[in-house]
């Protein structure tokens, strides 16, 4: 029967932690590009009274941008999440490695 130290992960932290930064700085970019956008799509004036009243309605934009931001944030916390497992796993790497050379 193989070691099972020796045995790879099915998945790589430092790996899955990079990628999931990326996913989340990407995101980000578009939830900010979403929201100047809807800023400037956003009804002023009069109009904005009016579509307050629902008698005109609001761009598409204006409505999907809280969405987009909160998917950007939720992917951001992920990253976030996986970032911290990560570095937990390495620690307790280190300190096993630290253990096993102190018994040599």
């Amino acid at each position: 029967m193989k070691n099972l130290r020796k045995l790879k992960p099915l998945v790589e932290p430092k790996r899955l932690t990079n990628s999931t930064a990326a996913l989340a700085g990407l995101a980000s970019g578009i939830s900010v590009l979403v929201g100047l956008i809807a800023a400037h799509a956003a009804p002023h004036g009069w109009l904005r009274i009016r579509t307050a009243l629902h008698l005109s309605k609001a761009p598409i934009v204006v409505k999907l941008a809280p969405f987009i931001a909160g998917v950007a944030i939720t992917i951001a916390t992920a990253a976030g999440l996986m970032k911290f497992y990560s570095w937990c796993i390495e620690h307790e790497e280190v300190e096993r490695e630290d253990v096993e050379h102190q018994e040599d």
